[in-house]
Order: structure tokens, then C-alpha cells, then sequence
């Protein structure tokens, strides 16, 4: 009696033991499972994340072209750091006696620029033409121009009025001028371009 109400007791602890192993195998799979699902799920939002931080970033770059070509008296801004216009592009007949370069008409480049911001613990803020352009698509060195008034190195809030002379191999109806400044710090070269007339 007391063998078989051993070998019943065991027989049954036996199954609710295994019952219990079933059960607890059935819970691990269910949790790897949802565990598997969630990431799938954080995968798929980081990946449409990405993606829509991308098409962000994409949209943003578009706006922040640098295939935009400005007119005359239109701003170059760049925000927190510096604004840019040409106000004027003019010949003058002023021809430097000291000059070697062989030019076919001089032109004067009158620009504004004000310092919104921009710090660097080098020089403050100082925008000149980098590259300048001809109808004939020749580019142009500096001019020496007794009108010239050389741009200088702007503190943030102040305003610099410039004239800066160049000489051109080709007569021009208009000229492209090139400007290009890192930002503050040297996190990123921004660039513009100007198509501006020539007023004779």
C-alpha cells in the first residue's frame, strides 16, 4: 500500500512537474517571441526615423543650396552668423600706373556685410569676393583702385562697408563673384555666388 502511494505520488509530481517545465518552456518562447517583435518593431521606427530625418536633412540642404544665384542688393544670409549684399558693381577708368596685369576694363565691387554673430577667437568676421568671374568666364585678380575701401575684420553687430577693385580681361555686361567663409567654429564652408550687372 505504502509502495504504491509512494509510486502514485511520484507519478504525480512527476506530471505536474513536466506540466510546469511545458509551461514554463511555452512562457520563454512567448517572451523571446514578443522580445523578437519588439525589435523588429524599435528596428522599423529607427529605420523610418532615419528616414525621415533624412528627407529633413534633405529638404533642408535644398533650401540651403548653393545653386542659388543672388542678384544685385539681394542678401546672402546665413543665420546667427553673417549677412551679405553687392550693392554695386561699376567700371572706372582708373588705371594703376604700378600694375603689370593686362586688363580691358576694371570694375569695382561695392558689398555690404554686417556680423550677426559670428566669433572666432583668431579674427572676427572678414568677407571678401573669393573669386570673380568675366563674361568670357575668365577669372579676375585684385585690382589696385585708389577708390578701393578693403573690407576689415568685423566684430559681432558692426557693419563693413567695401569697395574692392578688379580687373577684367574681357569687357562685361555682368560678372559672377564667389563668396566662401567657414562658419563659426569651421563647422561648415558656406558658399555663395552673385550674377550682378556691370553699371559703365
Amino acid at each position: 500500500m505504502k509502495t504504491k502511494l509512494l509510486f502514485t505520488s511520484l507519478l504525480s509530481a512527476s506530471v505536474v512537474l513536466s506540466g510546469c517545465s511545458l509551461i514554463k518552456g511555452e512562457l520563454v518562447r512567448q517572451s523571446r517571441s514578443a522580445a523578437e517583435n519588439k525589435a523588429k518593431t524599435a528596428d522599423k521606427t529607427t529605420t523610418e526615423n532615419k528616414t525621415k530625418t533624412a528627407d529633413k536633412t534633405t529638404t533642408t540642404e535644398n533650401q540651403n543650396s548653393t545653386d542659388k544665384v543672388y542678384g544685385l542688393n539681394e542678401e546672402w544670409i546665413v543665420d546667427g552668423q553673417w549677412k551679405l549684399k553687392i550693392t554695386e558693381v561699376k567700371t572706372t577708368p582708373d588705371r594703376n600706373k604700378y600694375s603689370k596685369a593686362q586688363v580691358a576694363q576694371v570694375v569695382i565691387i561695392k558689398y555690404t556685410y554686417e556680423n550677426l554673430g559670428y566669433k572666432d577667437e583668431y579674427q572676427d568676421l572678414f568677407l571678401i569676393p573669393r573669386t570673380v568671374v568675366d563674361s568670357a568666364k575668365k577669372v579676375s585678380e585684385i585690382y589696385p583702385v585708389r577708390s578701393s575701401k578693403y573690407p576689415e575684420p568685423t566684430p559681432v553687430g558692426a557693419i563693413s562697408e567695401s569697395t574692392v577693385g578688379y580687373g577684367l580681361s574681357t569687357e562685361s555686361d555682368k560678372i559672377k563673384v564667389y563668396f566662401e567663409q567657414f562658419d563659426h567654429n569651421a563647422k561648415k564652408m558656406q558658399k555663395a555666388t552673385f550674377e550682378v550687372p556691370v553699371t559703365k
